[in-house]
């Protein structure tokens, strides 16, 4: 019967004062990295006087890096892309350790993995390897990797040559 009563008592105080609490905290106050995007391609598109097609064919050409044929789409592109990457660049000089801490944590985890495929394919165990979640972890690091790198392929490939 105590039980019930702790139980209830949780439900119906700890957790909507712990939720009205955690609410208050100041990291759910930040903007998210989307939203801040997002944000980023209306102004681009406002600023260049973009269609709402060509504003997609930017945004698209920026997160992943494509070349456009227009030069006005071009010169809109390489601006998105400048702000992309300087807000990426923001986001990371706030909080550098952070990052510091889950570059150790992937390097550590993508060396076990690694390591037990390599044991286990030297030891002739190659049914102890699941190949299908290999291939899946290799895809989705280089999908991460497209998706990372896209902005600075884009202002790479849309920037207009220099004239001599």
């Amino acid at each position: 019967m105590i039980a019930a009563w702790v139980a209830i008592a949780f439900f119906l105080v700890v957790l909507p004062l712990g939720a009205w609490w955690l609410g208050g905290r100041s990291f759910l106050d930040r903007p998210n990295a989307a939203a801040e995007a997002a944000a980023l391609g209306r102004t681009v598109a406002q600023r260049h006087g973009l269609r709402p097609v060509q504003a997609a064919l930017v945004q698209k050409a920026v997160t992943w890096g494509h070349r456009l044929e227009e030069p006005a789409l071009r010169a809109a592109a390489v601006d998105l892309a400048e702000q992309v990457i300087d807000a990426h660049r923001r986001r990371r000089a706030a909080r550098p350790a952070l990052s510091g801490l889950l570059v150790v944590v992937l390097a550590l985890w993508l060396s076990f993995v690694v390591a037990r495929l390599v044991f286990a394919v030297a030891a002739g165990r190659w049914g102890d390897v699941n190949w299908s979640t290999a291939v899946l972890y290799a895809a989705c690091g280089w999908w991460a990797w497209r998706l990372h790198s896209g902005p600075r392929r884009a202002v790479e490939r849309n920037s207009d040559p220099v004239p001599r």
